[in-house]
């Protein structure tokens, strides 16, 4: 398993870097009642987690107006959590690469699509172009103007730990930094049972290099291990029923314990999926 690593020992004329991990130099979320870390940090503040109705919507404010209009709260919910955590980062978001992870991605529109085939109704190929796995990562990419590597993936409870290990796969073979995006959006009635439905959550990572020629603008928040087997030495968060259950809780706790500034290994699958962990390293 590996080691967490004192961060606060090394410096830039370090010898030989764990290359193990990476710099976090941005991050972003949204889920219901905070819409970015700042709201985040001062939920995190209660006992528990309110169940709280959603002052406003996702805005996908950095998807450019017309791809927008049509736009699904997921996609918007990403967007926002990516520019957010690129934002925080100093990073130019039309020359790094992004992972964009989704257990169950734009399910809604894809039940909705199925319902107008099965009525025999006329369908659009809009809805269509919409309903794709990678729709996100499309509209980021585009509205950023965007040239570099991107991709989207699913791997059911494990996808923060797929996607992490493809961004640090990125970093380290292209040397340029990786936003990792993963979220899901409430779970479609009638795809998932009420006894297991969830709310919406985004959340993103901006990760870099640990050499700061190739590093983002603004100095790391922390660092992050590839996933790899092992125990946790931090708990999960406590938080509302319909966000635990959402399969990317296990990132939300990772960004939680970044923004209390925890140091220790954290499961990112909540007892669901392989039971990988990250091992998280704050100053």
């Amino acid at each position: 398993m590996l080691q967490a690593v004192d961060m606060s020992q090394r410096s830039s004329s370090a010898s030989s870097p764990d290359q193990s991990f990476l710099a976090i130099t941005g991050a972003g979320v949204w889920l219901p009642g905070a819409c970015n870390c700042e709201q985040l940090s001062s939920l995190l503040k209660c006992s528990t987690f309110p169940r709280q109705n959603e002052t406003s919507p996702p805005t996908g404010a950095s998807i450019e107006p017309r791809a927008r209009r049509r736009a699904s709260r997921l996609s918007r919910a990403l967007a926002d959590a990516c520019a957010e955590a690129t934002a925080q980062a100093g990073l130019d978001t039309s020359q790094i690469a992004t992972v964009f992870g989704s257990t169950l991605g734009e399910a809604h529109t894809m039940i909705s699509l199925l319902g107008q085939m099965w009525r025999r109704e006329e369908m659009s190929p809009m809805g269509f172009a919409t309903s794709v796995h990678s729709a996100a990562s499309s509209v980021v990419s585009i509205s950023a103007g965007n040239r570099a590597f991107t991709t989207s993936l699913s791997a059911d409870y494990d996808t923060a730990g797929a996607a992490l290990t493809e961004a640090w796969s990125v970093v380290q073979t292209m040397g340029i930094p990786a936003v990792v995006v993963c979220g899901d959006d409430h779970s479609p009635p009638d795809f998932v049972p009420e006894s297991e439905a969830f709310d919406l959550l985004a959340i993103a990572l901006s990760l870099t290099p640990l050499e700061p020629a190739t590093s983002a603008v603004n100095p790391a928040l922390g660092y992050l291990s590839l996933p790899h087997a092992g125990n946790p030495s931090l708990k999960p968060i406590d938080s509302s029923p319909q966000i635990a259950r959402n399969p990317q809780a296990g990132l939300l706790d990772v960004l939680a314990h970044l923004l209390a500034r925890r140091s220790g290994t954290v499961r990112l699958d909540r007892e669901l999926g392989n039971g990988q962990v990250v091992t998280l390293v704050c100053q």
